[in-house]
């Protein structure tokens, strides 16, 4: 692997954080709401809240976030901040490709939503009428226009290379301590996140090649997407490896190689491929099963980056 030098240790990867933001259309509940008193709700009780708008608009919303996220996760790492991801600069390109559509797709639905806005007021209004006469009007207030509510809806992401912070030359002795201590918090931070990505990695390919041998030793079918599930596994893996854990990699290309030109139906009563293909799955599991040597693999990219 080509040698980067780096003053921090993150220079082959950026981190991005993905925003996606809705609005909430909920209001909290008073016991007048209600038709109760307030003091007569025991301290133990909790009103909840109002919503202001359909749950299946509010799953749809849910649904289509999670799907941008889900993919940002599944072509990542966990990073030290919350909320963050950690992805190789060679991705960076394709991930915000991808972005892009799910943003296209996230507004296209905000805007279906605006649309029907006024009519789903109105049908919120009415119901309200006819099952809790006067709660209307203490609701009202909580429906913004739609040129408000438009600004509620938003899909965005923020990329961001990581610098510890660094004081001045001519900054006091305890600012110079203070930024040298961040920096040093900094660094176990990043150690701890290589171990962990690394880990991460294998935890994903050792589920997939488990699957496969199992099936294959318990004479269960194996269909085209368990196949393809450990091609898929392979180049993700491969794609994500900037740590140099070859061991992994190399073991799962000979499966992955194994595998080209193999569909289901050549499984079928051909006990021999089975069992090489077990034993390979076998490779790859113990490979990526292993724990001891995970601090020497990130250990070795830590030393790669230069971090002195």
């Amino acid at each position: 692997m080509k040698k980067v030098t780096s003053d921090n240790g993150f220079e082959g990867m950026v981190a991005i954080q993905l925003c996606i933001r809705f609005w909430p259309g909920q209001v909290k509940l008073k016991a007048e709401d209600l038709g109760l008193d307030p003091n007569e709700v025991p301290e133990v009780f909790y009103l909840g809240h109002k919503k202001l708008y359909p749950k299946d608009w509010r799953d749809r919303f849910n649904n289509m976030s999670n799907k941008a996220r889900n993919y940002l996760n599944d072509n990542s790492y966990p990073f030290v901040l919350e909320w963050v991801r950690a992805i190789p600069k060679h991705k960076l390109a394709k991930m915000m490709e991808r972005l892009e559509e799910f943003r296209a797709e996230y507004m296209a639905l905000a805007e279906e939503f605006l649309a029907e806005y006024d009519k789903i007021r109105a049908e919120w209004k009415t119901m309200c009428d006819k099952k809790w006469p006067g709660l209307w009007a203490k609701l009202a207030p909580y429906y913004p226009g739609r040129e408000y509510l438009k600004r509620r809806f938003d899909f965005y992401w923020n990329v961001f290379d990581i610098r510890a912070a660094e004081a001045t030359p001519a900054s006091a002795p305890e600012i110079i301590e203070a930024y040298e201590r961040a920096r040093a918090q900094l660094q176990a931070r990043y150690d701890e996140m290589v171990e962990e990505a690394v880990l991460y990695l294998r935890k994903r390919v050792l589920e997939t090649v488990q699957n496969l041998s199992t099936r294959l030793k318990e004479g269960r079918i194996v269909r085209n997407d368990t196949l393809d599930s450990v091609r898929r596994v392979e180049s993700w893996f491969r794609d994500l490896n900037i740590f140099g854990d070859m061991q992994v990699e190399e073991a799962l290309a000979k499966l992955r190689a194994a595998l080209n030109g193999t569909d289901s139906k050549d499984l079928k009563d051909n006990e021999p491929l089975k069992k090489e293909l077990a034993n390979l799955a076998d490779q790859v599991a113990a490979a990526a099963g292993k724990l001891d040597d995970v601090s020497v693999i990130s250990g070795n990219y830590k030393r790669m980056v230069d971090l002195s």
